[in-house]
């Protein structure tokens, strides 16, 4: 919008970008709840052992398998009014972080379809991420500051008047990012890689608004 008693236009730009993932990771968790510690530690150890066995038939090197978070300590339920105690309890967690080729997300899916057979699994699932985002944030501030710059031209030839410089530039929001294939948000849009790699036709999206002030004579 124009001010024409401050001599500036205001605008609001938008921008988004689709793009595939480049890395996914495997996430599990095993545990298991006992009488004792050392039987549920034990049983752990069974079902880790075999988590390991299944990874090693695809052949994934275990630089990429990281075992995290082992907690461990009596497991109490909060019912009735008063604390029961259930058991020890053993929690151990896995992640295994590989590159999004074709042949690793077949890989994954044919580990995710295997590891339900552990005795004591209590979690697992398969999450998308993006590697080395800041040229993609970069890009969608662009984009965003592209879609701005257009509509100030416009109320500026509207307005017949022109554009000085720019006054001021604001990051509304910090750049968002979605697994989600469309978004309500009007923008300047790219789309960086061709047919999507994840469900349901999905891709990544980082999106950005910024608020723009441009000087006017």
């Amino acid at each position: 919008m124009t001010n024409e008693k401050e001599n500036v236009i205001s605008v609001t730009g938008y921008g988004r970008i689709f793009i595939n993932p480049n890395y996914l990771t495997i996430y599990a968790s095993i545990a298991c709840c006992s009488s004792d510690m050392k039987t549920s530690f034990v049983a752990m150890n069974e079902d880790m052992k075999q988590l390991f066995e299944i990874i090693s038939r695809y052949e994934i090197d275990k630089k990429y398998v990281q075992v995290i978070d082992l907690d461990f300590g009596p497991r109490y339920e909060y019912k009735n009014g008063q604390n029961r105690f259930l058991g020890h309890e053993v929690l151990q967690k896995v992640n295994i972080e590989l590159d999004a080729t074709n042949e690793n997300q077949e890989k994954a899916k044919r580990i995710l379809g295997l590891i339900p057979s552990l005795k004591y699994l209590n979690s697992c699932s398969i999450q998308y991420g993006l590697r080395d985002k800041k040229k993609y944030l970069d890009m969608v501030r662009e984009l965003s500051f592209k879609n701005a710059s257009e509509k100030a031209e416009l109320y500026a030839k509207l307005s017949n008047v022109k554009i000085i410089k720019i006054n001021s530039i604001t990051d509304q929001n910090a750049v968002g990012e979605y697994s989600r294939g469309n978004s309500s948000m009007p923008s300047d849009d790219i789309d960086l890689s061709g047919d999507s790699i994840l469900p349901n036709g999905r891709k990544i999206v980082l999106e950005n608004k910024i608020f723009v002030t441009f000087d006017i004579g």
